[in-house]
């Protein structure tokens, strides 16, 4: 599949991110950490049939983190960081299961979350925190990855290789 425009991609980056600050109060109360505009770039790059540039990465970065009020500069090292990853195994990925691919985007996003609670509020770092989110994070990816949506996104993503 084609990544969305530039665009269309910050509008949804933007829209991802008025989410995650609604909802953040909420899922912290429960020990659940959820970073969707992470999982929207992350699902964005995985989509798209080109390779990301690091450089549209790390603008990406440093818009979400004008947006976010983080400090300057975490989301777009972390941003390129995991462009990199997902770009050097997107062949894999295609060898990979639903499931394995969903346990590495639980995975990628503890991670963040591991990042940027080191960097941003070390005092309140907390494995609960990380170890309930793998399995939200996880579970919401094997959600989408069972709708339909998805399955229609990736059949044209595989149809193009055709």
């Amino acid at each position: 599949m084609k990544a969305p425009g530039i665009l269309k991609t910050i509008l949804l980056l933007f829209l991802a991110n008025y989410l995650e600050s609604i909802t953040a109060p909420a899922f912290i109360k429960i020990y659940v950490a959820w970073p969707v505009t992470f999982l929207v770039f992350s699902g964005l790059v995985y989509i798209s049939s080109k390779n990301i540039n690091p450089i549209y990465a790390f603008c990406l970065g440093i818009f979400v983190d004008l947006i976010s009020n983080s400090l300057f500069g975490l989301n777009a090292m972390l941003f390129c960081l995991f462009s990199y990853v997902i770009n050097s195994y997107s062949n894999t990925f295609k060898l990979f299961s639903y499931l394995q691919i969903c346990i590495f985007f639980g995975a990628s996003s503890v991670f963040f979350i591991g990042l940027s609670n080191l960097f941003l509020a070390i005092e309140n770092f907390s494995y609960l925190i990380l170890f309930v989110s793998f399995f939200f994070n996880t579970g919401l990816a094997l959600l989408i990855a069972m709708s339909p949506i998805y399955r229609i996104s990736v059949n044209r993503r595989l149809s193009e290789y055709d």
